[in-house]
């Protein structure tokens, strides 16, 4: 899902891999249709106030609501808890290129706010974005200011996998549970890769020692 819309319409994004999709794509045009919500904190609401800087990590149509909340963090400064100006960045993961949806308006957010950025990952050309040291650098926002542990939210959607996944290893890296917003679309049970665990944990725990460390000199 996309989270803008009119007085008459909203925007809406489905993958098609099930029955329910499938019947979504087969409708005709002017099929009724009933939509209910909402059934989860908004991606604003939930960031935590004061921090500087936001990352939300998605897989899949997980992308949809992220776009929703940059246009809305970029465009009405923040979501009224002290947040306006914070640096924005997404990481959306897909298995190939032809997965990879919005470029161009991403693409275009990206050259007229300076605060944005963003990079899809395609786990089919360099595994998934835990799977090594390299992939995870693109968690470390290119405004080293905003990058201490304690000044950065994310917000994680999509496969349970990479949910529980980042979950783990934000926390063992220390991030507050109130940094850390989630939305599991399926696969919740999965098992965690301890490995990707702990690169995860690293990659955040020595960007922040790092700028301290530049700080006190």
């Amino acid at each position: 899902t996309v989270s803008r819309a009119t007085s008459r319409s909203f925007d809406i994004l489905i993958k098609v891999c099930g029955e329910k999709s499938h019947r979504f794509a087969l409708a005709m045009p002017g099929s009724a249709v009933k939509f209910g919500g909402k059934f989860k904190v908004p991606i604003v609401d939930g960031i935590k106030e004061g921090v500087k800087r936001v990352v939300m990590v998605s897989t899949g149509v997980g992308v949809g609501p992220c776009i929703g909340a940059i246009e809305k963090l970029l465009n009405d400064n923040g979501n009224g808890n002290g947040n306006a100006g914070m640096d924005v960045e997404l990481l959306a993961s897909y298995k190939e290129q032809g997965d990879v949806i919005y470029v161009d308006y991403l693409n275009e957010l990206q050259e007229k706010h300076e605060r944005f950025h963003w990079k899809a990952i395609l786990s089919e050309e360099t595994g998934r974005l835990s799977a090594s040291e390299e992939n995870l650098k693109n968690l470390v926002s290119p405004n080293k200011a905003s990058s201490l542990l304690e000044e950065t939210h994310y917000h994680l959607i999509g496969n349970g996998g990479m949910v529980n996944e980042f979950k783990a290893g934000l926390e063992k890296a220390g991030v507050p549970d109130d940094q850390v917003t989630l939305e599991i679309y399926f696969n919740h049970r999965a098992e965690v890769d301890t490995d990707a665990v702990d690169r995860i944990a690293s990659l955040v725990t020595t960007s922040h020692a790092q700028i301290l460390a530049v700080a006190k000199e």
